[in-house]
């Protein structure tokens, strides 16, 4: 199949544990996972001992600094590939970190980082919320949360909530970003009745109520509106188009294997739909390569923001039309016999069609060709 993505990557500790063995254990659990309680504790633990989940801090292989973005976009597309819900909140923690990284004190950045490093904890970013929104209330030299969010990734297995919400501080008012210890939150805080979705389960989306945490100015994360500061809001959608890509990649593994178990890849028919899905996976991984390349250049120089937020929009959209053409054609390879468990195609089409559905896909379209229409611009091949 594709080649394998941590060659470069390859990160030991003194249990020899390499991401690559992880990841097949955590593709070899993702059905038990689904359906366990607690969510994929163990998968987070495997995920520590095996460097992925400090993978970007400094001095570290993915290191934030470094021009690596082609090289994380892979690594994010192989944990996508071994279980998507442990793909959703693996991004997110990697997320989490990359805005730590661009927006925290020097003392925020050795605190949160040492607790990733030494302590394995689990940094998770949720954004999304329903009309009882977060707003934080000034008290002395403290704030006081009020409000839920929703679609909390990981809610159970996170230790370092990224949340945000409308604040009033020093005189400037707007949207806040913050990290709370979610170890001080009380569980029945965490609404466990809120996420019965069609795919996704092991994610554990729930929503979470924070009304009445107390954070500190230690807690609070850059200045109000920091967090849609663009080029990096919009491009990265990257980096779950990636997510998403690993799990189409999956379901063609699945169906080769499904049509070889059953000695069916001579029939013609079948063949061309092996091509299909080859050749749009294939596509996938050149768009993904070429999203990250594009994001070190021009970041890096400071350049060139509108074209790189809607070349990350085209990938993100190019890749969910990819996904959703893989899981057609490989439906009309397996029939309904294996669309049925315990074959793990029944799953993955649940997984990845739930996760697909990212916020405004039509908008996002029509933003990339605004660009084009106002601006006479070439993506060029000079990276």
């Amino acid at each position: 199949m594709m080649p394998g993505i941590t060659e470069d990557l390859s990160i030991k500790k003194t249990n020899e544990a390499s991401i690559n063995l992880v990841l097949q254990k955590i593709a070899e659990r993702a059905a038990v996972t689904e359906h366990h309680p607690n969510g994929p504790v163990e998968e987070f633990k495997w995920l520590h001992e095996c460097g992925a989940l400090s993978i970007v801090l400094p001095g570290h292989p993915l290191d934030f600094n470094l021009p690596k973005t082609p090289q994380l976009l892979r690594l994010l597309k192989a944990v996508g590939k071994a279980n998507l819900s442990v793909g959703r909140i693996f991004e997110g923690h990697v997320n989490t970190l990359y805005l730590i990284h661009l927006y925290a004190t020097p003392e925020q950045r050795g605190r949160w980082y040492k607790e990733v490093a030494d302590e394995g904890h689990l940094f998770g970013v949720w954004n999304t919320q329903a009309a009882d929104g977060i707003s934080l209330v000034a008290d002395g030299s403290d704030f006081i949360i009020k409000g839920s969010k929703t679609f909390c990734s990981g809610a159970e297995i996170v230790n370092r909530a990224l949340i945000s919400g409308d604040i009033d501080r020093n005189g400037e008012k707007g949207w806040q970003l913050l990290i709370v210890n979610m170890e001080n939150l009380p569980q029945e805080r965490i609404d466990r009745k809120s996420w019965r979705p069609l795919g996704m389960k092991a994610s554990g989306s729930y929503k979470v109520d924070f009304s009445d945490y107390t954070i500190s100015e230690q807690d609070l994360l850059a200045r109000p509106g920091t967090y849609l500061t663009q080029p990096y809001f919009n491009a990265g959608a990257i980096r779950f188009a990636a997510v998403h890509l690993g799990g189409a990649e999956a379901i063609v593994e699945h169906t080769l294997s499904y049509l070889k178990d059953l000695k069916r890849t001579a029939d013609p028919f079948q063949q061309m739909r092996i091509y299909n899905m080859m050749s749009a996976l294939t596509t996938g991984e050149l768009w993904l390569n070429r999203a990250g390349k594009y994001y070190d250049k021009w970041v890096a120089a400071g350049s060139h923001d509108e074209a790189l937020i809607a070349f990350a929009n085209m990938t993100r959209t190019v890749i969910e039309d990819i996904c959703i053409k893989i899981m057609d054609e490989s439906n009309r390879c397996v029939g309904a016999r294996g669309l049925m468990e315990p074959f793990e195609l029944e799953r993955l089409y649940r997984d990845l069609t739930f996760y697909l559905r990212q916020p405004a896909p039509d908008a996002t379209r029509l933003k990339a060709a605004e660009f084009f229409i106002e601006h006479d611009f070439t993506f060029d091949d000079d990276i």
